[in-house]
């Protein structure tokens, strides 16, 4: 017998959780397997980064983890005694101003419950066999312990690992970058005189150490090996580790009751094309990262929640299939900029130059007291500057300084000289939609924006600046129906004003956010009108300075399919 399913996802690890609770919330079926029998145990740690804690809060998840896991408030890489990089998170400008340490079994569960939460479940002790793909679907071959079954589906996502037999099947080829390095991990018992709410790095005459707090006073440590001699037989031990802490931190350490010592050893891979056809590759299966940085997972789960809202659409027929396209776009070329962010990093602290090594330690020092710079790394370690400037799916439409009026953002809605820079500054098509707190308005007390947003949809933020005209909000209101009758209830429509109540000349049915403290105003640069249309991964789609409803219109229709 063959089953039918909407689409088939191979491996239950972080990635292929989240892409099955999401695809389930927003209504498909969906066939999650795996080979194993159980879920990750033990304590295997795994960092959480701001950007990845802000995308899955619509799951429901971001404040459990939180509560579940080790916060850490920075992070510092030494050299010798002294520290040459030193970075600080509190001010990026997220709810989630920190890393967060939990273990994998944490994290899997979390996403489980979300999973089965919406409906779905892993079936598990089921291993993909083969699978073969037409033009309207795919039909994927599993084994159980009841032996083979036949599942038809509309599409196949392999998100099982670094040797994923998806992409082999695909004969998708993965591509190199940088040193093979080998690394030995282990759980253990640090006894030193450092803080232990930050990440701890250190770079040494023979290679790199980190130390990462963990649950319960433990920390989870790496060191890379000075070469990569062939693997041995043997296991390694606490000893080995102990003595490649020490030649590398210019610390007293005592390194104790180690748990699951490993040696890994890694290489900066990334897969030639994330999508064949009616087929994609998430995860690990599109690229592996290292373990100092702490980007692969966190990559991985953004790779899910941005095919997840778009395989949505154009399976239910609301969204034309090219947009299907840009995962690949947006996401092969987000991994390829971390891959070579990843190299060019160990690149310089596993420098093996005396006279690089010379240079290393004042430069970075250098670098690490400009403040400005040390804010944007930690931008792009938490990964909040990830964006999608270049896709062919995010367009903005702005008005010249030459076409901008004198005077005040209040003295009417078409942009000022003063908006039309500060719009300019503001988050662009296909970077991070801002968070910020607001009023509902009809509501009691304020709510985050990401709060109020339904992520099953696109969101339309019409902002009416510092201005208030009977010929705006008509223009307003115009721009809603017009979008509601064209795209229904795929599109949320919200009017943003900085007012305490609801302003008298927009109907009832057109919702409002109250923004008096101008949070929302600041962040979107929005003094005078203008229009930010967010995508439902919580990225900008398309803005406009002023409000443009027929160029809103144009954009949305070569996304959206229209419903009437």
């Amino acid at each position: 017998m063959m089953d039918e399913v909407d689409v088939v996802i191979v491996g239950a690890g972080p990635a292929g959780l989240a892409l099955a609770a999401d695809l389930q919330r927003r209504g498909l079926e969906v066939a999650l397997v795996d080979e194993n029998a159980a879920r990750r145990s033990g304590s295997r740690a795994v960092v959480l980064h701001a950007r990845t804690l802000e995308l899955l809060e619509p799951f429901g998840l971001a404040s459990g983890l939180v509560a579940a896991g080790e916060t850490l408030s920075g992070a510092t890489v030494w050299a010798g005694s002294e520290p040459i990089v030193r970075l600080d998170f509190d001010e990026l400008g997220s709810r989630f101003a920190h890393l967060l340490v939990v273990t994998q079994a944490e994290l899997e569960g979390a996403l489980a419950s979300a999973l089965e939460g919406a409906g779905g479940r892993v079936l598990r002790e089921t291993r993909l066999e083969r699978f073969r793909q037409d033009g309207t679907g795919v039909t994927a071959t599993l084994r159980d312990p009841s032996g083979e079954r036949t599942l038809r589906a509309g599409w196949l996502v392999g998100a099982d690992g670094a040797e994923s037999t998806v992409r082999e099947a695909l004969e998708v080829p993965m591509e190199s970058r940088g040193e093979a390095l080998s690394v030995l991990v282990a759980d253990v018992s640090l006894e030193w005189d450092l803080r232990d709410d930050r990440l701890n790095g250190f770079v040494g005459e023979t290679g790199i150490v980190s130390a990462l707090p963990t649950k319960g006073g433990r920390h989870r440590v790496l060191a890379t090996l000075p070469s990569a001699p062939e693997a041995s037989s043997e296991a390694p031990t606490l000893d080995d580790l102990s003595t490649l802490f020490a030649l590398q931190a210019s610390v007293n350490a005592k390194l104790s009751d180690a748990r699951a010592i490993e040696r890994r050893d890694v290489r900066l891979r990334q897969a030639g094309s994330y999508r064949d056809d009616r087929v994609f590759l998430v995860g690990d299966a599109a690229h592996v990262q290292d373990a100092f940085l702490a980007q692969g997972l966190n990559t991985g789960i953004q790779d899910a929640l941005n095919l997840g809202w778009k395989l949505a659409l154009v399976h239910r027929g609301d969204a034309r299939a090219s947009l299907l396209d840009t995962y690949d776009e947006e996401r092969r070329r987000v991994g390829a900029a971390l891959v070579e962010g990843a190299e060019a990093a160990l690149r310089v602290l596993n420098v093996k130059s005396a006279s690089i090594k010379a240079m290393r330690e004042p430069l970075g020092r250098f670098l690490g007291s400009i403040e400005a710079l040390q804010q944007r790394v930690a931008r792009e370690l938490s990964e909040l500057s990830v964006g999608y400037e270049r896709s062919s799916i995010v367009h903005e439409d702005k008005t010249s300084l030459l076409n901008a009026r004198l005077g005040s953002a209040a003295g009417g809605d078409t942009p000022t000289i003063a908006s039309v820079r500060e719009f300019a500054a503001g988050p662009s098509a296909g970077q991070r939609a801002p968070d910020a707190r607001a009023s509902v308005a009809g509501q009691s007390g304020t709510k985050r924006l990401y709060e109020v947003l339904d992520a099953k949809r696109h969101a339309l933020l019409l902002f009416d600046g510092r201005s208030s005209t009977a010929e705006g909000y008509d223009r307003f209101r115009a721009i809603v129906l017009d979008v509601r009758a064209a795209y229904g209830e795929l599109v949320a429509p919200w009017v943003v004003t900085p007012r305490s109540a609801r302003p008298e000349g927009l109907p009832a049915e057109v919702p409002v956010l109250l923004d008096p403290d101008g949070e929302l105003e600041q962040r979107y640069a929005a003094s005078t009108e203008c229009v930010y249309l967010l995508r439902p991964d919580l990225y900008v789609g398309y803005r406009s300075q002023p409000a443009d409803g027929a160029a809103l219109l144009r954009f949305l229709g070569r996304i959206l399919r229209k419903v009437s």
